[in-house]
């Protein structure tokens, strides 16, 4: 469902970055780039890599791109909000925060029956965003659509939109 929700908000015609969390695991089989491309940096040295990647996007194209992460591999890369402000470039970021390593939760929960070590403390990411000067919304997913359609359509300069959830692999509901 978030990924139909996340499909009909980003324009046919947009560039997607997607960093190592559950959605991207999902896009890397759901996704319909249409008339944009789907970039993805697969495995776990990709951490981190769909923010700056789309910044750089954005940059070559001079349009708005799509950028999406969990909230782990947002911190590997949160300190780009200072680029983006500073020129202004147009990207949308969707941060997926579930508390921590989510991929890593259900491999070893599903191993092992219990997880340890993954999850996070971390900031609040739509005051961290907003500290940069950047505007940023908090979504659920009954919100998604509306609120990352919005951003979408920003006319200018970066944007944040952070939804709060827990995703599974491979649970269809």
């Amino acid at each position: 469902q978030v990924m139909d929700v996340i499909r009909e908000a980003v324009p046919d015609d947009m560039q997607t970055y997607w960093d190592m969390t559950i959605a991207a695991y999902w896009a890397w089989n759901v996704w319909d780039a249409k008339d944009g491309e789907f970039h993805s940096a697969q495995g776990a040295g990709g951490l981190g890599y769909g923010f700056p990647a789309a910044l750089g996007g954005a940059l070559g194209l001079g349009k708005r791109t799509f950028a999406l992460a969990g909230d782990g591999s947002s911190l590997y890369s949160t300190s780009e909000l200072a680029a983006a402000v500073q020129h202004d470039i147009p990207v949308t970021w969707l941060i997926v925060d579930d508390g921590g390593y989510g991929i890593l939760r259900e491999y070893m929960n599903e191993a092992f029956g219990k997880a340890t070590a993954t999850e996070l403390a971390r900031p609040d990411f739509v005051k961290l965003a907003e500290s940069f000067g950047v505007p940023a919304f908090r979504a659920e997913k009954e919100t998604l659509q509306e609120v990352l359609s919005q951003a979408l359509d920003a006319e200018s300069g970066p944007n944040v939109v952070v939804l709060e959830t827990h995703l599974k692999m491979w649970e269809l509901t």
